[in-house]
């Protein structure tokens, strides 16, 4: 098992099944558990990024619509909350007094030159500043992490923007199980606790994505191969665990990215 002090620089992703209930409403004892740990680990001098899924969850507490929603409805619903997620945020990040800063982003401005620049430069002014950046995609006018990846592929593009060293991906799921069944039926015995090469075997494994995330694990090996590339070691667990970040040291329940 790996430790996380072994780590700089930190992007921590979070899904929208973790963060929010069918009904819209945040999942208070699990953000404040995981904003306990962002606390921790500022303590300890890491440099810290949070891609925060969520929004369009969360706009259903208000807004009203149906199970299946259109492409132009999750986005009404993500432009309504977005303010919810942030407020949720800045409410548990103000026990331990750590101000936040609001970046929309798409996957491609993390790819073209101008945009990224400026992606890079304003995360550099939040972490000089002591200001901890809360990344989204700006689903109210972009759609590729609405149709597919639930921040997981954004997640990964902003770990290599930003030279991350590590990708903590928070889900539902304990990590990549070796079927659908087995995650299912929370087979541990068949949990894949390391990942040192993407291969078919790997990639059959990946389930499908969950009601509310639209990822699932299809989205998290495609992140990981990205991290792969990039020198950035992954790792997924579940976020509704107790202490899900400082109890990575001491947990088996997580499977790492770890490019050999």
């Amino acid at each position: 098992m790996r430790n996380v002090n072994s780590y700089k620089r930190i992007v921590i992703k979070i899904g929208s099944a973790v963060l929010a209930g069918a009904n819209g409403k945040v999942n208070n004892n699990i953000l404040a558990s995981i904003s306990e740990d962002i606390a921790w680990l500022l303590k300890n001098n890491k440099e810290i990024l949070i891609v925060s899924s969520g929004a369009i969850a969360l706009g259903r507490k208000k807004i009203k619509l149906s199970e299946n929603l259109s492409l132009p409805e999750s986005q009404a619903l993500a432009a309504h909350g977005q303010i919810e997620l942030m407020s949720a945020w800045k409410k548990h990040l103000n026990k331990f007094s750590i101000p936040i800063g609001q970046i929309l982003l798409t996957p491609r401005d993390t790819e073209l030159k101008i945009s990224s620049k400026n992606a890079t430069q304003t995360v550099s002014k939040l972490l000089e500043s002591g200001c901890l950046p809360i990344i989204n995609e700006n689903d109210s006018t972009a759609t590729d992490e609405i149709r597919f990846g639930d921040n997981d592929l954004l997640a990964a593009k902003v770990a290599k923007l930003i030279g991350a060293d590590l990708l903590i991906v928070l889900s539902t799921v304990d990590g990549l199980f070796g079927s659908e069944e087995d995650v299912k039926t929370r087979r541990i015995s068949s949990l894949i606790r390391e990942v040192n090469k993407i291969t078919p075997q790997i990639k059959k494994m990946a389930g499908h994505a969950s009601q509310m995330g639209k990822g699932g694990m299809i989205s998290k090996i495609d992140a990981a191969e990205i991290c792969f590339k990039n020198k950035c070691v992954m790792v997924i667990t579940s976020g509704k665990n107790k202490k899900p970040i400082r109890g990575l040291a001491k947990r088996a329940k997580a499977t790492w990215f770890v490019k050999k």
